[in-house]
Parts: C-alpha cells; sequence; structure tokens
C-alpha cells in the first residue's frame, strides 16, 4: 500500500495514541510500530512529524484516503492493540472511534 508523506505522518499519530491509550506502553508495542515503521518505509521526518501531529488532524486525514488505505490503517491499529496480548476495552474503544470518525466501520459493514 503506498501513502504519502502526510498520510504515513497521521499512520503514526494514531499509532502512538493507539501505544499511549491505556497509560502502559509495552515492549511488544514498541516492537510492532517499528516493524510497522519499517514496512511503510518511515523517515527520522516523517515520524518526528507524525508525533507532532494533533490526532484530530490525524483523523481528517485518514478520512480522507481511499476504502483501502483506511482498511490496511485499521489492520495497523490492530495490530498494536494485539501486540502486547492485553487487549484493553480502551483501546477497542479508540478503534471504534478512530473506525466512525473515518468512515471505516462504513467500509467494514459491507463485509459483515
Amino acid at each position: 500500500m503506498s501513502y504519502t508523506d502526510i498520510q504515513k505522518a497521521s499512520i503514526i499519530s494514531l499509532i502512538i495514541e493507539m501505544i499511549n491509550i491505556d497509560n502502559v506502553v509495552s515492549v511488544e508495542e514498541l516492537t510492532v510500530s517499528n516493524i510497522i515503521n519499517n514496512e511503510l518505509h518511515i523517515s527520522q521526518d516523517i515520524f518526528e512529524m507524525g508525533k507532532a501531529l494533533k490526532v484530530e488532524y490525524a483523523i481528517d486525514v485518514v478520512k480522507k484516503m481511499t476504502d483501502q488505505q483506511k482498511f490496511e490503517v485499521g489492520k495497523l491499529l490492530t495490530r498494536i492493540i494485539d501486540a502486547d496480548g492485553d487487549v484493553k476495552p480502551v483501546e477497542i474503544s479508540l478503534l471504534n472511534s478512530i473506525c466512525k470518525l473515518t468512515g471505516l466501520d462504513v467500509i467494514l459493514s459491507k463485509y459483515e
């Protein structure tokens, strides 16, 4: 999947938000985050941009992505949630919120 630099930064912003939402940053979450950064070819500049982005802006960028890109973002966030083997309700709540705000929930409902 191909993303622009601002899309990549937005993905980083959402991943960071997901990692931090439960106030516990695990080694496993950081490991998966680093793997995703490598897969998406995230440079240090893009990573720093993602860290600086407000989550609301990142959600707006994802909202404008193609359906396939949104679907892939949802899969990336799910990988972060699953990384430490301890899925917390606050993580699922954030994922559901992101899905609703970006329209990913509508895309997923087509597959039910």
